[in-house]
């Protein structure tokens, strides 16, 4: 993806959201119809709202699909419960989004700013695909089977979160090279998560950082197996809007 834009804002989510992530969902069974684009706490179906923390997304979060075509720009508008992600999807697309922002906050009386970036994945099925997102959790053709890619590397000891639409979840751990074998026992949507920090300092002006931190997480849906637990009752946080 092109590089992202990037805006200073103190505190932005760093406490009242800082275990939240973006993940995506394709509408339905078929991803032509478009995609929603949720911020929250996927196995806690936690899912942030407008107003409240999806204003402060400013710009949106970038969105593109991945196909036979090479990869082109989606369509993005926020809604009161998501974004909504529109545009050529064909059966077979990846899908994924990104937004990074630069905030400060003190530590031992020394003002740490941290780039950070939220991204996400969404796939249809299990075949191969390639890394496209700077932090990218990528199938790698088997069912439950999958790499970490960092800056176009294997990322070897990475912590990941397996988690299902029911509040299941599982800690898994790559391994040298950046693989992972995941059991998806239960029919439905999973969704894996993975952070990484990197303390190279880097950028100019009022977007210079002292770190970069990246969260992403992949999901998908798996149509064959048990009948999972019911989901958790959908939680819609009453927050403020950020100020203009």
């Amino acid at each position: 993806m092109r590089a992202i834009p990037l805006f200073a804002v103190a505190l932005l989510w760093a406490s009242t959201a800082s275990a939240h992530h973006l993940w995506l969902e394709a509408d339905g069974q078929n991803p032509s119809q478009g995609a929603k684009l949720y911020f929250g706490e996927f196995d806690e179906n936690v899912r942030e709202a407008s107003p409240g923390l999806l204003d402060r997304f400013k710009p949106l979060p970038e969105a593109k699909v991945i196909g036979g075509s090479g990869m082109q720009p989606l369509k993005v508008e926020k809604t009161p419960s998501a974004f909504v992600l529109s545009g050529a999807i064909a059966a077979g697309d990846s899908i994924i989004a990104e937004q990074g922002l630069v905030t400060e906050r003190k530590q031992a009386d020394k003002a740490i700013r941290t780039l950070g970036t939220l991204a996400a994945r969404w796939v249809p099925d299990f075949a191969e695909r390639a890394p496209a997102l700077t932090l990218d959790v990528v199938p790698t053709g088997k069912p439950g089977s999958f790499k970490v890619i960092y800056n176009g590397k294997p990322l070897p000891k990475a912590k990941l979160g397996l988690k299902a639409e029911s509040g299941w979840q599982r800690e898994l751990h790559t391994d040298e090279s950046g693989a992972f074998t995941a059991a998806l026992p239960w029919r439905g949507t999973y969704a894996i998560e993975v952070e990484h920090l990197d303390t190279k300092a880097g950028g100019e002006g009022a977007i210079a950082y002292d770190r970069k931190r990246f969260v992403t997480t992949l999901s998908f849906r798996v149509a064959e197996g048990l009948e999972g637990p019911a989901a958790p009752p959908l939680i819609v946080p009453k927050r403020a809007a950020m100020p203009e």
